[in-house]
């Protein structure tokens, strides 16, 4: 053998023995053992990581539904769920969170009511938030939830989408406990196409929608639009404007032309004040009494009914004889000046708990909620003096001795369900009244129950006004 031969068979014993080294170190217990400890620990890290964010998830973060009551108040409403089939809903209906289609007709007023967080007795919890569908109106509920414990850091949230149509919004149970947001968008909640309005505080507003213009107007608290694309650039809403959004050339313009002429009338969002200023008594800067020598009495006051506050109206006693309770604002010297106005209409809601009469009486004059406004027809002193009437009832069983309108009204009263809140938009009264008879000085507002017995309450009494010779747009 040579020495190339040697040197060969070295070399190949040497890799021999380093490969047999490298196969017996491979599997040996103790790497293995380093590797199932060290795999172990890593599958203890990620659990612990895991469990903890899970409990912190469901003690801070996790949700639970608000209750959702969808309420018919005028006609029949339509509803969509989630498997696509619409039924009619006269009456009632609980709202899930699951998808859901809601749907009105001319006729058809419906109110969709939030309670704040409770598991026993929803419906004598207080008011979180009401939106109420006007006629011919179109919308998808999404979403109402609340933070599951009270410690959570969730807020509450309702969600709303693909408007079209009017909504009616009051929000009333937010509080610095109780955060709360409402989210309305007119197109898809999973787009960001159309315009998304925001709500964080308690107030009263009104959307209306159409396929190329949003309008947004506050009559109380703090509300805000923006488009969907563009989240950052928001447009706050003040008390007393109102938001025109030009679909199409994606315009934004305010417009302070629009008051309330009336003074604490929206009473459902005086709730701090019950129990220690108002009630029991009459609502802050309105007169409320009875006829004189009207046997038996009835009664007036603040309270909360069916969730709100509002002005109680009630005479009972099994009464058989005419009765009224009224409410009254009035305005100094010759009035309110309407002269330079372009529309004038009254907005109010209430809840027509009981009337013992059939319509509104045999004169159509006594139904358990009617709304007066008086008013002069100009500033002299043989100044014409007008009234304009509006009654609501709910017994409608009609009958040759009782009437739905009254000799000085212009329009017929109006038939809405009993024991639900419904809200009426008089439309602009300067267009119905002649105009040899149109107001020029509005000296005073008032509601009153009227028959023998009722129960009645209002919850909000709105005089809004457009003057459009003091507008002025920005945006």
């Amino acid at each position: 053998m040579d020495i190339t031969q040697q040197a060969e068979q070295i070399i190949e014993a040497a890799t021999n023995d380093d490969m047999a080294y490298d196969f017996v170190g491979a599997n040996s217990p103790e790497r293995i053992a380093w590797i199932v400890l060290l795999g172990a620990f890593a599958l203890f890290c990620t659990m612990t990581l895991t469990s903890a964010f899970g409990v912190y998830h469901y003690l801070f973060r996790s949700t639970v539904p608000i209750p959702a009551m969808l309420y018919v108040s005028k006609g029949t409403v339509g509803v969509t769920g989630a498997d696509l089939r619409e039924t009619v809903e006269r009456n009632r209906e609980e709202l899930t969170n699951t998808v859901t289609s809601i749907s009105t007709d001319s006729l058809s007023q419906a109110t969709v009511q939030f309670r704040k967080a409770t598991d026993i007795e929803v419906e004598s919890e207080p008011l979180l938030a009401a939106v109420t569908l006007q006629g011919n109106t179109f919308v998808t509920f999404n979403q109402a939830t609340r933070r599951r414990f009270e410690w959570g850091q969730a807020p509450q949230r309702v969600r709303f989408s693909r408007l079209t149509g009017q909504l009616d919004v009051t929000v009333t149970g937010v509080d610095a406990q109780h955060p709360f947001v409402l989210d309305i968008y007119t197109e898809d909640l999973n787009t960001d196409k159309g315009v998304h309005i925001q709500s964080v505080t308690n107030g009263r507003y009104r959307l209306s929608a159409s396929e190329d213009e949003i309008r947004l107007l506050n009559l109380a608290g703090a509300v805000s639009a923006f488009f969907g694309d563009d989240p950052g650039l928001r447009n706050p809403v003040e008390p007393g404007r109102e938001l025109v959004v030009r679909i199409g050339n994606r315009s934004i313009r305010t417009l302070d032309d629009t008051s309330n002429l009336l003074m604490s009338g929206n009473f459902s969002l005086q709730r701090s004040s019950i129990g220690w200023l108002y009630s029991p008594g009459e609502p802050l800067n309105w007169n409320c009494s009875g006829l004189p020598e009207q046997n038996p009495p009835g009664s007036y006051s603040m309270l909360e009914f069916d969730g709100r506050v509002g002005v109680s109206l009630q005479r009972y006693s099994n009464a058989t004889s005419h009765g009224e309770i009224s409410c009254i604002q009035e305005f100094e010297g010759d009035g309110l000046d309407v002269r330079t106005l372009d529309s004038l209409s009254v907005i109010a809601t209430f809840n027509l708990n009981f009337q013992s009469f059939s319509l509104c009486g045999k004169e159509g004059s006594e139904c358990p909620l009617m709304l007066h406004i008086m008013y002069t027809t100009d500033d002299s002193p043989l100044a014409n003096r007008g009234d304009w009437f509006r009654g609501f009832y709910y017994e409608g069983q009609a009958s040759g001795t009782h009437k739905k309108i009254c000799a000085s009204c212009l329009q017929e009263h109006v038939d809405t369900n009993p024991s639900v809140w419904y809200t009426f938009d008089s439309g602009n009264l300067l267009n119905l009244i002649a105009e040899d008879r149109r107001p020029a000085f509005i000296n005073a507002i008032r509601f009153y129950a009227s028959g023998h017995q009722f129960d009645t309450v209002v919850s909000e009494m709105v005089l809004l006004a457009v003057d459009s010779f003091e507008s002025t747009a920005s945006g």
